[in-house]
């Protein structure tokens, strides 16, 4: 005898019908109330090392918390176990509750108080976390390690370059005093970020005290977009033979391009769009191409661009487009050269060519 739904009666019928649905909202549920670790998931990291710091150097570590899962997760407390460090986004931003929408990203700012505090630093940092869908919640706890130096002095205590423009080169200095050792020195420096030039000078020794000079450079090819790395300090000490400082800034495009918007268009049709190009000073256009991709249904000379010679702070330039046979969306990236800049800077036209049928219509 075969089982089937018309043999069983209506209160088993209703069983399964219910053990069903209680087997599908689990299955939501399973990174929830079914993996006690779903927070940490969230992390590439499972405990915070700030290493060896100078006293009253600005040392932070920047957490990258991720959501993996379909459902929105939400940040909404962060706390520590002592004073010695602190969550800029409760301390100095208030962004909580932060939410984090599925598959984006998110980073925490976790802080060590190195004026107030030094010696080895022991303490943890804790990240609360939401499932408002399945009101789940969880704590994901980090340990935090840290050794603040008595005998390394560093001002101011970081390396701070602002807001900057794209293609400058401008140097900031933080003095290291050492007080310890007469034969104390340093051995080498580096930078984390390869758009940083560094150099070490000693500046004085005597009675005990040494004084270096770091001095650290932005070279003309840094991109546009925020500097946070480190310089690492290598010292001739077996114990602390590390120390990092930490170099931040802002790197401002000095000239500003709209992208191009060309709509739809049928084929044989076109359409001239005007680029304006903005700067803060007076400038040149040398250049103005397009870099066509291997994959680009455009032919060559689908944009037609005519390049004015003036220097001015504004260029309006206007750029023709050609809709060819091929249909579909299309984006196309530009480069504008100025000068001796080493970077040209990018933007986009986009738009799209309309099916034959559909041009007929319109």
């Amino acid at each position: 005898m075969f089982l089937t739904l018309a043999n069983l009666s209506r209160s088993t019928r209703s069983l399964l019908a219910m053990a069903s649905i209680t087997f599908i909202f689990s299955g939501n549920l399973a990174h929830g109330q079914t993996d006690p670790l779903w927070g940490s998931k969230m992390f590439e990291l499972s405990d915070i090392n700030f290493g060896s710091v100078a006293k009253g150097a600005e040392t932070v570590v920047r957490i990258k918390v991720k959501n993996v899962y379909n459902e929105e997760i939400q940040v909404t407390n962060l706390t520590t176990g002592c004073g010695c460090v602190s969550w800029d986004e409760v301390s100095r931003l208030n962004q909580l509750p932060m939410s984090i929408p599925s598959g984006q990203h998110r980073f925490l700012t976790l802080r060590l108080d190195t004026i107030r505090y030094d010696g080895e630093r022991k303490s943890k940092a804790s990240v609360s976390l939401l499932d408002a869908v399945h009101g789940v919640s969880t704590v994901v706890d980090f340990p935090v390690i840290g050794f603040i130096r008595k005998d390394i002095v560093i001002t101011p205590g970081a390396v701070v370059f602002g807001n900057v423009d794209l293609g400058s080169t401008p140097e900031r200095k933080v003095e290291l005093h050492y007080a310890g050792r007469a034969d104390w020195k340093l051995t080498n420096v580096k930078a984390t970020n390869p758009h940083l030039k560094v150099a070490l000078r000693e500046t004085a020794r005597g009675n005990g005290l040494v004084n270096y000079e770091l001095a650290v450079a932005l070279k003309p090819d840094a991109p546009i977009g925020t500097v946070r790395d480190q310089v690492i300090i290598e010292t001739d000490d077996v114990n602390n033979p590390r120390v990092a400082v930490l170099v931040e800034g802002t790197i401002e495009a000095d000239i500003a391009i709209t992208d191009l918007q060309f709509g739809s268009l049928a084929p044989g049709q076109s359409k001239t769009v005007p680029v304006i190009i903005r700067g803060k000073k007076p400038f040149k256009i040398d250049e103005l191409y397009r870099e066509k991709k291997d994959n680009s249904k455009l032919p060559d000379d689908a944009f037609k661009i005519k390049r004015d010679t003036i220097t001015s702070t504004v260029h309006s330039l206007p750029v023709t487009f050609t809709a060819p046979d091929a249909p579909g969306a299309f984006e196309e990236e530009f480069f504008v050269k100025i000068g001796d800049r080493p970077q040209p800077i990018p933007f986009k036209a986009r738009g799209r060519v309309l099916e034959q049928s559909g041009a007929a219509k319109n």
